[in-house]
């Protein structure tokens, strides 16, 4: 079963912030307050991933669910939202670039957002910026209150950067993207897949825009 963990317990920026970690491809799924619950990214959606008993470990109800936000369209970070789209009624936030693989799915549920929008969660206001390269809509959210960046796929720690060789991916797009990233103060980073990084993220940043930027 998926583990979930207590972000507040290894930065107390994180306050109200967990982490459910998949099983196998699955992505990580944050979930923000309680009361009024932001979920970024959902996970695959499959047997070994439920969504709601984690939830429901967590204290959040489907009632209490009131928006998901899509780093990217991926089926390993989207396809949990139809499970949650069942009990709830979330909005479903998704860069614009991204939403011809979904919109019709989402239907009245679907924001579409561009760089630069604002979207509030119980922790703060994130700022939306486009981050193409993994996929073409694929984006990455910051607050600069809290120096926190969730990263999807566009960046992980150690100087990791998501995959170009997609559909939509880009190598040229994913490095200019790391570039623009290297730009924010970042202490926080959330990423897509693998463990957050609770301190010095700029370094990690920089890490994978240096090593995306190798001569080939």
């Amino acid at each position: 079963m998926p583990q979930i963990y207590r972000l507040e317990n290894y930065n107390p920026e994180l306050k109200d912030v967990s982490l459910i970690v998949g099983d196998g491809l699955c992505s990580n799924i944050y979930v923000f307050g309680k009361e009024e619950a932001t979920i970024v990214d959902t996970g695959v959606g499959n047997r070994a991933n439920p969504v709601f008993p984690q939830l429901a470990e967590l204290g959040v109800m489907p009632e209490n669910i009131k928006q998901i936000i899509l780093t990217h369209a991926h089926h390993d970070h989207a396809m949990g939202a139809f499970l949650i789209l069942e009990h709830a009624n979330p909005k479903v936030y998704v860069h614009e670039k991204d939403t011809k693989y979904i919109a019709s799915s989402f239907g009245d549920a679907l924001v579409m957002v561009n760089e630069g929008d604002i979207v509030e969660t119980p922790i703060g206001a994130f700022t939306v910026y486009w981050t193409p390269g993994h996929t073409t809509g694929s984006m990455c959210l910051y607050n600069p209150d809290h120096k926190m960046l969730i990263s999807g796929d566009t960046v992980f720690p150690d100087g990791y950067y998501g995959r170009y060789d997609g559909e939509s991916g880009s190598l040229e797009a994913i490095i200019e993207s790391l570039r623009k990233m290297t730009e924010l103060d970042v202490e926080i980073m959330l990423p897509g897949h693998g463990s957050p990084v609770f301190q010095d993220a700029n370094s990690h940043i920089k890490l994978s825009y240096n090593q995306a930027s190798r001569p080939r």
